[in-house]
């Protein structure tokens, strides 16, 4: 995600909530969620020891963005085939 938005990782953990680093955040969250099973407490300290419901919030908004937007769908499976052709 980072690489693909042109951020670093130290912006995805970061505490920063400018709108061109808080969406790839929200998708890498998903993303850790939907592809490793990872529970939101974790995710949360993966994420700069964000709460859990932040991670949450984080994974209804890009889903709820996936299905009404048919742009943020496409990056987000590109994005998955990306992490899985990258294993």
């Amino acid at each position: 995600v980072s690489d693909y938005y042109g951020t670093s990782m130290s912006e995805l953990t970061g505490a920063t909530r400018r709108r061109e680093i808080t969406v790839p955040r929200q998708i890498a969250m998903y993303l850790t969620r939907e592809m490793t099973g990872m529970s939101f407490p974790r995710i949360g300290e993966v994420f700069g020891g964000r709460d859990h419901t932040t991670v949450l919030h984080s994974c209804k908004t890009v889903e709820q963005n996936i299905r009404n937007n048919a742009t943020m769908k496409s990056v987000v499976e590109d994005l998955q085939r990306m992490v899985r052709n990258s294993q």
